[in-house]
């Protein structure tokens, strides 16, 4: 009897989490594959002036986030800028599916300007295929670190 508690309580907890995540938007975010002056330079992608990840030359990054309005921004590594060369305000409905194509337009003498564009189901599949997929972004190792920064006191105390 124990055992059946046991299954219908894991079942029920299965069933809140899958749940939870279906009220939760995905977006994909796909850093073009551009020219050879910036190939060994991530660029950094944020949402709403968080950061969400670095990204390589042709790889993109999974994300679920919660509905709603939302401004995707990068750049290249450093603080965030007050006011970004883009942003791109998206509207993100609970249980759908977005790709956003992260590029820059170069100029004269290798300068060049970050866009961000929001793409079809069609073409965001197409090139998530073609690219390398980044499982393991900056900001969850953030939170990680920040995790174990916090309950190393904890420990600490418990030790003494």
């Amino acid at each position: 009897m124990r055992k059946l508690y046991y299954i219908l309580f894991i079942l029920l907890i299965s069933c809140i989490y899958v749940q939870a995540q279906s009220q939760k938007a995905t977006i994909y975010l796909l850093r073009s594959v551009g020219h050879d002056l910036d190939q060994f330079v991530p660029y950094y992608t944020y949402l709403d002036k968080v950061l969400l990840c670095k990204l390589g030359k042709g790889k993109y990054s999974v994300h679920e986030v919660e509905p709603g309005e939302h401004i995707i921004h990068a750049q290249y590594k450093g603080k965030i800028k007050s006011t970004p060369e883009t942003e791109l305000l998206v509207n993100l409905e609970s249980g759908k599916t977005y790709y956003v194509s992260v590029n820059i337009r170069t100029k004269a003498f290798g300068k060049g300007s970050f866009y961000c564009e929001q793409l079809t189901e069609e073409e965001g599949i197409k090139r998530a295929k073609a690219f390398l997929l980044k499982k393991i972004c900056l900001q969850r190792f953030i939170i990680l670190f920040s995790s174990i920064m916090t309950t190393l006191p904890l420990l600490e105390f418990y030790l003494q």
